[in-house]
C-alpha cells in the first residue's frame, strides 16, 4: 500500500512538473527572433515578386509606380522591424532587426520616423559592432538619418574597418554636394570639411575595399581630394585647371599648349540648340581674330566622334575641336559643366576672366574677348 502511495505520489508530481513547465512564461528572446524571421521572409517574398514586376514593366510610369510599391513595402515592414527591436535594443535580435530595416530602406530610398528610431538605436547601442559596415553604404540614401547614422560610427566605432569606411562616405557625401554650390566661401568650406574626413579615413582603414569595386579607401580619398581642390582652385580671377584632351585625329593636347592666347573654352554637343546657334557668330568671331592671340577651343560633348565629324561636314567650323570619351571628359568634370553651352574665357596668362552658361550675347562676348586680346598684345610687346 505504502508503494502504491509513492507511486502515485511521484506520478502526481511528475504530473505537476509537466503542468508548470506548459505554463512556463514564453522566452521574450526566442519569441522576438521568431517573429523577425517571420517579418524578413514575408518582406523577400512580397519584395520579390514586385522585383519581377519591375523588370517586366512597359512603360517608365509603371516602372515608377512599382518603385513606389517597393518602397511603401520597406515602410510598412521598417515598423514590424522595429517593434521587434524595442523588446530590447541592447541585443543581438535587435541589431539583426535595425540592420534588415537600414538595409531595406536604404535600397529604395525610404525614410521616416521608424528609420531615424533604428538610427538612434544603433548609435546607442551598436555601433561597436563590427557587422555595421555592411549597411553603411545603403545609409548614404537616407538622408538625414543616414548621415546621423555615418556620423555616429565615424566618431563611436571600435572596428577600424567600419569606422574608416564610415568617415570615407561622409566626405565623399559631402564632397558631391559642391556639384551644386556656386559660392567660394560656401565652395572652401565644404571642399576643407570633406578633406578632413577623406584624410582621416585614409588613415584609419586605407586598405578598406569601397563596395563591390577594387579601389580602397586611400585610393577613393586621394581622387576625390584632388577632384575637390580642382573646384575649390576653379572660379573668375583663377588660374585655369590644367586639362588634357584628343583632337579629332586622335592626338593628345592640353590647355597649356595655349599659353599665351585668350583662349575661349566652349563645351557644347550638336544636339544643343542654343550652342548650334552660336557657330555663326563664332565663325565670324575666329576670322576676325584670325591674326591676334586668340583660340576657340570647342569640346564636344556628343557620344560619338562620327556624330561631331558629320555635323562638321556640313557646318563650316575652323577651329580646335577637343573630342574624348563624351559626356565623360576631363573637361566636364574638371570644369563642372551641367549645362550647355558653358564657356570659359581665359587669359594669356592661364588665369579665367570670364564664365558663362548660355549665350553671354555676341556684343558681351566679343567685348570681354578683344579686352583680353588687347592686354595679351600688349604684354607680348
Amino acid at each position: 500500500m505504502r508503494l502504491l502511495c509513492a507511486a502515485a505520489l511521484s506520478l502526481s508530481f511528475g504530473l505537476w512538473l509537466a503542468y508548470a513547465e506548459d505554463k512556463k512564461p514564453a522566452d521574450p528572446k526566442n519569441e522576438r527572433a521568431t517573429k523577425l524571421a517571420s517579418v524578413k521572409k514575408t518582406f523577400e517574398e512580397e519584395n520579390k515578386e514586385l522585383i519581377a514586376r519591375l523588370q517586366k514593366a512597359e512603360t517608365p510610369v509603371d516602372a515608377r509606380n512599382i518603385q513606389a510599391e517597393m518602397r511603401e513595402l520597406a515602410i510598412v515592414t521598417a515598423s514590424k522591424l522595429l517593434k521587434v527591436a524595442e523588446g530590447d535594443p541592447k541585443d543581438d535580435t535587435a541589431f539583426e532587426a535595425v540592420s534588415f530595416l537600414l538595409q531595406t530602406c536604404g535600397k529604395v530610398g525610404a525614410t521616416g520616423p521608424d528609420v531615424e528610431k533604428a538610427v538612434g538605436i544603433i548609435a546607442e547601442h551598436h555601433v561597436a559592432n563590427a557587422k555595421v559596415k555592411e549597411f553603411l553604404i545603403p545609409a548614404m540614401r537616407m538622408g538625414a538619418a543616414g548621415e546621423k547614422l555615418l556620423k555616429a560610427v565615424g566618431e563611436k566605432a571600435t572596428d577600424k574597418d567600419a569606422k574608416g569606411l564610415a568617415l570615407f562616405l561622409r566626405g565623399y557625401m559631402i564632397g558631391q554636394k559642391l556639384d551644386d554650390e556656386e559660392d567660394e566661401k560656401v565652395v572652401a568650406a565644404l571642399v576643407k570639411e570633406a578633406t578632413a574626413l577623406l584624410e582621416e579615413a585614409a588613415k584609419v582603414a586605407p586598405d578598406v575595399k569601397v563596395g563591390s569595386g577594387t579601389k580602397t579607401i586611400a585610393a577613393f580619398a586621394k581622387s576625390e581630394i584632388e577632384g575637390m581642390q580642382a573646384i575649390a582652385n576653379l572660379g573668375v580671377g583663377k588660374p585655369a585647371p590644367e586639362v588634357e584632351s584628343l583632337l579629332l585625329d586622335g592626338k593628345k593636347t592640353k590647355l597649356s599648349d595655349y599659353k599665351g592666347k585668350v583662349v575661349l573654352l566652349d563645351v557644347w554637343a550638336t544636339w544643343c540648340g542654343p550652342c548650334v546657334a552660336m557657330i555663326p557668330h563664332e565663325r565670324d568671331l575666329v576670322k576676325k581674330l584670325k591674326d591676334k592671340p586668340f583660340t576657340l577651343v570647342s569640346v564636344s560633348v556628343d557620344d560619338k566622334k562620327e556624330t561631331l565629324q558629320k555635323f562638321m561636314e556640313k557646318q563650316e567650323m575652323p577651329w580646335v575641336h577637343w573630342w574624348d570619351n563624351g559626356q565623360e571628359n576631363k573637361v566636364m568634370k574638371l570644369y563642372r559643366v551641367k549645362a550647355f553651352p558653358t564657356m570659359y574665357l581665359i587669359d594669356h596668362t592661364g588665369v579665367i576672366r570670364h564664365k558663362w552658361v548660355g549665350s553671354p550675347g555676341n556684343d558681351k562676348l566679343d567685348a570681354a574677348i578683344e579686352a583680353l586680346v588687347k592686354a595679351a598684345e600688349k604684354a607680348k610687346g
